[in-house]
């Protein structure tokens, strides 16, 4: 645990203008990419269609669906989107889960006719797309190959309240806990798929114990998977982050 110390004065300015506890819990920095793993097959989309939160059925070639990967407790393990057709689907999401989403769908894969054809391990997000290329819904955002310059991945997530999940978080959130259902990312018309009954049940509860929300910060050098105490939210995690912003996880605020 990092805790940064200020004279009296200077923190009691902090706190009072932010509401933030400056205590944060130490994570590694690393490069912000997205990456593409490609599942090819006569079943491919039906294969997926147990696994993700969309609805495959609808899936276009050059139109990203929104979507989650979500373990048996409903948890999501990565998102980002879908796109492709039923014999090829790519998944975009982070870079540093690419390892963790071949082993998890690598379990149910024997059962399948499809394999994995195709990673790309470093993609820039850009704020439209190329014409004639992907566009990810509901933003209208593109993917390239990846050059620094033009990486937009933290910048247009943290502004859009759109959270990429990576290693630090895989598997401690619920889509709606992400906002994720808000943008499209989970079906509640689909058939099963893994961890469905507890994500359709969160929705029909109508509420959750914990919610994203995106809040400025002080001038401190926090990362995704930290931890901030924040007054009213108890201790939340930083799923995004910019200078001066970021999005966090923590408890709902109770009603008025």
């Amino acid at each position: 645990m990092i805790e940064y110390r200020f004279i009296r004065v200077f923190h009691d300015l902090k706190v009072a203008r932010y509401g933030i506890i400056l205590q944060v819990s130490d994570s590694k920095r690393r490069m912000e990419y997205l990456a593409s793993l490609t599942v090819s097959g006569t079943d491919a989309a039906k294969f997926l269609q147990g696994y993700v939160t969309c609805d495959l059925d609808t899936i276009q070639p050059k139109q990203g669906l929104p979507a989650a990967l979500t373990e048996i407790k409903g948890r999501v393990i990565a998102n980002g989107w879908c796109y492709g057709t039923p014999t090829q689907v790519t998944l975009v999401f982070h870079q540093s889960l690419v390892d963790t989403v071949k082993n998890h769908l690598g379990r149910y894969m024997a059962f399948a006719k499809s394999e994995f054809s195709e990673i790309t391990k470093r993609l820039n997000l850009t704020e439209t797309a190329v014409e004639g290329e992907v566009k990810l819904a509901p933003f209208g955002w593109g993917v390239i190959p990846g050059m620094d310059a033009e990486n937009q991945l933290n910048h247009l997530t943290v502004t859009n309240e759109f959270p990429i999940i990576q290693t630090d978080t895989s598997g401690l959130f619920l889509p709606q806990m992400l906002n994720l259902t808000r943008h499209g990312a989970v079906s509640f018309t689909k058939g099963c798929y893994l961890g469905q009954e507890i994500v359709a049940r969160t929705e029909h509860l109508g509420q959750v114990k914990r919610q994203l929300f995106r809040t400025r910060l002080p001038d401190l050098d926090v990362s995704v998977g930290s931890t901030i105490k924040v007054a009213d939210r108890g201790t939340c995690t930083v799923v995004g982050v910019v200078p001066h912003q970021a999005l966090l996880v923590g408890r709902t605020p109770k009603p008025n």
